[in-house]
């Protein structure tokens, strides 16, 4: 989901950089900004509270024994936690706000 993201994202910049200046770039990634923000964490909670039908499916169907269901059943609020950290770090830039923070405060 996230490389078709990152496609879909170069091919509108690589579009408009054809046809636009970079200031109305800026604008436009400004405006969808908190679209794709609440699309993230979208797919961070279908993730979460789908994990446990999704494995019992597969594991219904005999595509998982019954020990690797429960293991995977164990990871589910692992992976949504990770899931969550890296939405944090990366899509909202929590590192460089931190960084932005520190360095004022002792700049």
């Amino acid at each position: 989901m996230a490389a078709l993201l990152t496609a879909g994202a170069g091919y509108l910049l690589m579009h408009r950089l054809q046809t636009e200046s970079i200031q109305s770039i800026e604008q436009t990634m400004a405006t969808w900004r908190l679209t794709l923000t609440l699309l993230r964490w979208g797919v961070i909670a279908t993730a979460a509270f789908s994990w446990s039908y999704v494995v019992q499916r597969l594991s219904a169907s005999g595509k998982l024994s019954s020990v690797q269901a429960e293991y995977l059943t164990e990871l589910r609020w692992r992976a949504a936690t990770w899931l969550i950290l890296l939405e944090l770090v990366l899509g909202q830039g929590m590192v460089v706000k931190f960084l932005d923070l520190i360095a004022e405060t002792y700049g």
